[in-house]
């Protein structure tokens, strides 16, 4: 009975590390996508001016 509880006391450890990882992952791609242009550099041309009115503010 032991050995089985060592067992799932290491898995249980395993699976948190798991866990926390991902949601550090997610959390990091959720904060990438959320771009802020205010303020950007950008090439302003005919065809991307619907972008740049925010760069410009």
């Amino acid at each position: 009975m032991d050995i089985l509880a060592r067992r799932l006391t290491i898995i249980s450890m395993l699976m948190v590390v798991f866990a926390i990882t991902l949601a550090a992952a997610v959390s990091a791609d959720t904060q990438r996508r959320r771009h802020n242009f205010a303020g950007s550099i950008a090439d302003c041309t005919v065809h991307t001016a619907q972008f740049c009115e925010q760069a410009k503010l």
